[in-house]
């Protein structure tokens, strides 16, 4: 009799605890805490700067700044696709927003801007693909990366704009 009662026992605790594991595993799933969400994407402070009407024909005509404001636009959306994607894809476009910038905007200023742009973009994809990557550390590799791509059009705005001052130089004597 006490044999039946203690196998009966054992049997009820660890029926409970199969339960509680059950539980505990469906909240785990539901708690995900490295998701970044479309709202948490939103409550991310940064200055971001428009494309001026005179820069507008230029930047248009540069295709890796196009797929970059894309993807960019996609992280804004909580859609990291791009940089999930196909590497290959990545580092050309990386590679092209080096080499193919262009020749009325190709200064040093704008140089520096778009290599910290690269960066950030680099860094954005390294945390993404790590799986122990916070969602700290994912929200501000985004605020990184939006910042970086802002302060590429300010250059580039500021270019256009240094160009259409009129300055008048003083004439040597």
């Amino acid at each position: 009799m006490k044999n039946s009662i203690i196998i009966l026992l054992l049997v009820m605790l660890s029926a409970c605890k199969q339960e509680v594991k059950t539980d505990t595993d469906v909240t785990l799933i539901e708690n995900d805490t490295t998701k970044v969400t479309k709202e948490d994407i939103s409550k991310i402070n940064y200055i971001e700067y428009g494309i001026d009407k005179k820069a507008k024909v230029t930047l248009d005509s540069w295709e890796a700044y196009n797929t970059i404001s894309r993807a960019i636009n996609g992280v804004k959306q909580a859609d990291f696709t791009f940089f999930m994607a196909d590497e290959e894809v990545f580092n050309t476009t990386l590679n092209d927003i080096e080499t193919t910038t262009p020749a009325n905007i190709n200064s040093e200023p704008i140089k520096a801007r778009v290599l910290i742009l690269r960066t950030k973009l680099l860094k954005f994809r390294a945390i993404l693909s790590l799986n122990t990557s916070t969602k700290k550390d994912k929200l501000i590799a985004i605020k990184e990366l939006f910042q970086s791509f802002s302060y590429v059009t300010l250059q580039v705005n500021k270019k256009f704009e240094k160009e259409a001052q009129n300055t008048i130089k003083p004439q040597e004597l």
